[in-house]
Formats: structure tokens, C-alpha cells, sequence
């Protein structure tokens, strides 16, 4: 009699399991980011400083960042490559805890030319032609934002 109850448990376990697995598709990104983003300002919040924002005006640099429709991207400072790669991107949320507010998010990941097993990624949104960088969106706490223009 044990047997045959503790096998039924067994067996009510798995078909409970089975049937309340979710599968969760990839999501693709709410926006596109493909094209040619020339770099407008980049806000820190720690430390704190005079020198926000940081800008071409208050650095001396000009920063282009495209992102292709092939995955590929590259970022030029004062028309000099500095980076190169692949990319992918996603969507996803994040809620800390229950009753919290939930953080909906795009994502890029880089994958860098000639760099092995090294990836960065950012967080990202659009708002009309500006293309805003921060982990905030994720819910990390203490970052920046970086903003880029959409070049025609």
C-alpha cells in the first residue's frame, strides 16, 4: 500500500510539474536600432560633478555609434575607429520584488572583432530620434545615461 501511494505522489508530482512549466519565447526588441547615432550627452549620477553632462562641446570628442541591419556595428571618436563587432538584441523585464514596479527593457549585447569571450551589453530606449543608453532601465541602480541623435 505505501508503494502504490507513494508512486501515485510520484507520478501526481511529475504531471504537476509538467503541466505548469511555461515556455517563455526570446522576445524581439520593442524598437529598432538600427542606423547612425551621433553621441549628444552622457549624465553620470556617481560620482557627482560639475562636469555634467558630458558633452562633444566639454570633451573635444565626437562619437558615432551604427548599428547595421546585417548585426554588425562599429563606433568611431573623432573619425578614428575604436570598436567593432556583432550584435544581438532582446526585450525583457524585471520586477525586484513583488509590488514593485516592473522594469520593461531592450537590450544589445556586443560581441567585439578580434576579442575573445568578451561581451558588453547596454539597456537601451528610443524616444523619436534619440537613443538613450542606461542600466536604470534594467533596475540597476547608481549608473548614467548615455544619449545619441539618429543621423539621417
Amino acid at each position: 500500500m505505501k508503494t502504490l501511494t507513494s508512486t501515485l505522489l510520484f507520478l501526481t508530482l511529475i504531471l504537476v510539474t509538467i503541466t505548469s512549466c511555461k515556455k517563455y519565447p526570446i522576445s524581439e526588441p520593442t524598437q529598432d536600432i538600427t542606423g547612425q547615432w551621433v553621441w549628444l550627452s552622457t549624465w553620470y549620477i556617481l560620482p557627482l560633478s560639475d562636469s555634467n553632462p558630458k558633452t562633444p562641446q566639454t570633451t573635444g570628442i565626437q562619437e558615432l555609434i551604427v548599428f547595421r541591419s546585417d548585426k554588425t556595428w562599429h563606433t568611431t571618436r573623432n573619425n578614428i575607429p575604436i570598436d567593432s563587432g556583432t550584435f544581438s538584441t532582446g526585450h525583457g523585464t524585471y520586477l525586484p520584488y513583488a509590488g514593485a514596479d516592473r522594469y520593461i527593457y531592450d537590450s544589445i549585447v556586443y560581441y567585439k572583432t578580434g576579442i575573445v569571450k568578451e561581451v558588453n551589453h547596454d539597456y537601451y530606449k528610443i524616444y523619436n530620434d534619440t537613443l538613450q543608453f542606461s542600466s536604470g532601465f534594467a533596475g540597476i541602480k547608481g549608473g548614467g545615461s548615455k544619449f545619441y541623435k539618429r543621423q539621417n
